[in-house]
């Protein structure tokens, strides 16, 4: 009356055990890539930070080095081709998905008339000074940069 085939029966269970396993590597890839592309993009604006910095404290110094600029512009060079890697390494749904969140961050920036850049005879309204309180002290010159910086403001030196 019913025959059980348990040949049938242990072929199928591979086959579900198999079908299993590959959705969950491929969650598991796909969801280690968008936390390296996070961690990369967290870097590429820690990194934009500093050299904004660096450059606002020279000009308001009124001091110049373009060495130690361009030492802070590879960096963020360097972040920015780990993010491209990144980004070919993903399937075409996954940059499709990371493509379309950064397009709608971009337009909600862009929608945002009161972040807009102060036209030349508007004030520009100061906004209150954090300090960071974390400082380290570069290991040549002695001198005391940011916790987080990369390079000594200094004279340069990678820290």
């Amino acid at each position: 009356m019913f025959e059980l085939d348990i040949e049938m029966l242990k072929e199928q269970g591979l086959q579900l055990v198999d079908s299993a396993k590959k959705t969950a590597q491929d969650l598991a890839d796909k969801g280690k890539n968008k936390l390296d592309l996070l961690n990369q993009q967290a870097r590429l604006s820690k990194a934009q930070r500093q050299l904004g910095a660096l450059v606002y404290s020279l000009h308001k110094a009124g001091e110049e080095n373009p060495a130690l600029v361009e030492k802070y512009i590879d960096a963020v060079a360097e972040v920015e081709k780990a993010i491209e890697e990144i980004k070919a390494n993903m399937t075409d749904d996954e940059r499709a998905e990371v493509e379309a969140q950064e397009a709608a961050e971009n337009t909600e920036s862009e929608a945002a008339p009161e972040e807009a850049a102060p036209a030349e005879d508007e004030e520009i309204e100061e906004e209150p000074i954090q300090l960071r309180g974390e400082t380290k002290t570069c290991p040549v010159c002695k001198a005391e940069v940011d916790g987080d910086a990369l390079f000594c403001n200094h004279c340069g030196a990678q820290l």
